[in-house]
């Protein structure tokens, strides 16, 4: 019996695969254009930088992480998300503040798998660590807002909010509680967890029951001190001014511990109702509780599958060369112009088995190529070759000097 892969994780398989590409690739290009340098931080980490991050009354901590003991009996954990890493690597390596990164990766949580929720899945994020004014969180909404824009992702809401800090929190806590307190047996038991260790965190439950009693509660942003209140009414002052369309959700928290005033998340109805393909906000204290120095930082994470899901027509370019021949002589002067087009960084292929030029066109149509170069021995006879369109089906003779040239028109912006 073959072996299967596991439940959970995913193949990705051309042509899909181009357009997972795609988007990677676009995200890279406007990171790059916002000055975020590429970071990587290794897959396995301490279980205890996500205990200490992420937090032990976080549904990831609590029920999805994926822990095992080494041969010294270390407790370690494939990450479940990126900040955490990212944060560890500045304060190991001793980086010079301010920095900004983005990050590529796969993330592994144990859950229940659906379409674009998957035990193995990649995130695309963005961390800015060391600057605290609240036109960074404005700006990782712009720069999300720009890359969905890139890949034709359209008809997202971004949710904002402000969970306030440790100064102004424990007087909403004190408040929030009391207001739970002839409901708790109303709560689920999730939830009645929650209320002992982090009340905040009941405002991220999604049963039915936990939502109608925190739809009529009292509101964090109503408790914010001053400091709070200032940072979260700039932010919105630069989120009006650039016309991206949002609203203001008193219950977002997000379902991480370290969130502290501003949280923001990106809504897409594409996969079902009010599923959100990523997230973020602020996290000041992250960097001290991990041992670093104190720091503001900010920043989101995109689940790479759930916007694939959730561009339904999305479209790549196929530009791709299949050069076919029917000799031996055919298949030399192929090889040399192969060579050529690859030094002028133009995708080819020439397959050597030497097949019928009828088995050479099906390949080259099955694996979605968009020009065929055919070099026969006619051609070869006229110094010229027949570039034919896979896709309209149109051919045309064209003069060896003046094939490199329209190929270069075609393939400059691939």
């Amino acid at each position: 019996m073959a072996t299967k892969r596991l439940k959970g994780m995913l193949d990705i398989l051309p042509p899909e695969s181009e357009k997972i590409n795609f988007i990677i690739k676009s995200f890279e290009k406007i990171a790059k254009l916002y000055n975020f340098c590429f970071i990587r931080t290794p897959v396995l980490e301490s279980a205890e930088l996500f205990y200490r991050s992420t937090g032990l009354t976080s549904d990831i901590v609590n029920k999805e992480m994926y822990t095992f003991y080494d041969k010294k009996k270390r407790l370690l954990a494939l990450r479940p998300e990126g900040t955490p890493g990212v944060i560890r690597a500045i304060i190991e390596n001793n980086l010079t503040l301010p920095q900004r990164f983005y990050y590529i990766g796969p993330m592994f949580r144990y859950e229940r798998p659906q379409k674009g929720r998957l035990r193995e899945h990649y995130q695309l994020g963005l961390e800015i660590v060391g600057e605290k004014s609240p036109y960074s969180d404005f700006e990782l909404i712009e720069i999300a807002d720009h890359f969905f824009s890139e890949i034709g992702l359209k008809e997202i809401l971004t949710l904002v909010n402000s969970i306030g800090c440790e100064k102004c929190r424990p007087r909403f806590k004190e408040v929030f509680l009391e207001y739970l307190k002839d409901k708790v047996n109303l709560l689920c038991p999730d939830c009645q967890e929650r209320k002992e260790k982090n009340p905040l965190r009941i405002f991220d439950c999604k049963n039915e029951n936990c939502q109608k009693i925190i739809k009529e509660s009292p509101k964090v942003k109503d408790f914010l001190c001053d400091t709070c209140k200032d940072h979260f009414e700039k932010f919105l002052t630069y989120l009006k001014s650039s016309g991206i369309a949002y609203q203001i959700d008193e219950n977002l928290v997000r379902g991480l511990d370290y969130y502290t005033k501003t949280t923001f998340e990106f809504i897409s109805q594409k996969l079902g109702k009010n599923i959100s393909i990523g997230g973020g906000g602020r996290y000041d204290n992250l960097m001290k509780e991990l041992g670093g120095n104190d720091a503001p930082c900010v920043g989101f994470a995109l689940g790479l599958e759930r916007i694939y899901f959730a561009c339904e027509n999305l479209q790549t370019k196929k530009e791709k060369v299949m050069i076919i021949y029917d000799c031996e002589k055919s298949f030399l002067e192929g090889e040399n112009l192969a060579r050529l087009l690859r030094k002028e960084s133009i995708p080819c292929y020439l397959n050597p088995d030497f097949l019928s030029l009828k088995k050479q066109l099906k390949i080259a149509d099955k694996l979605n190529f968009q020009y065929v170069i055919i070099v026969g021995e006619r051609e070869r006879e006229k110094g010229v070759y027949l570039l034919k369109d896979m896709e309209s089906g149109n051919q045309e003779e064209i003069k060896k000097e003046e094939l490199l040239n329209r190929l270069k028109t075609v393939f400059m912006n691939v």
